[in-house]
């Protein structure tokens, strides 16, 4: 049985992926270098020193206080 192809809403290529929730048609490359890139940001995010998603645990634990 053959899949039906569609085009990769990001790049065209054909793709045999399926609908995502989105309704989009993603291909395997696509979604191979969107997750390569969220690991860059979170290295580069982690590793920078001043990264202020990252809170200390002091700053995790002071915000759990104040949620008591």
């Amino acid at each position: 049985m053959d899949h039906p192809k569609n085009h990769c809403d990001r790049c065209g290529n054909l793709t045999i992926a399926p609908e995502n929730d989105y309704g989009e048609f993603i291909c395997m490359p696509c979604l191979e270098n969107e997750a390569e890139a969220a690991w860059e940001r979170h290295c580069e995010d982690f590793h920078d020193g001043g990264c202020t998603r990252f809170n200390s645990l002091e700053q995790q634990q002071e915000a759990a206080r104040r949620l008591k």
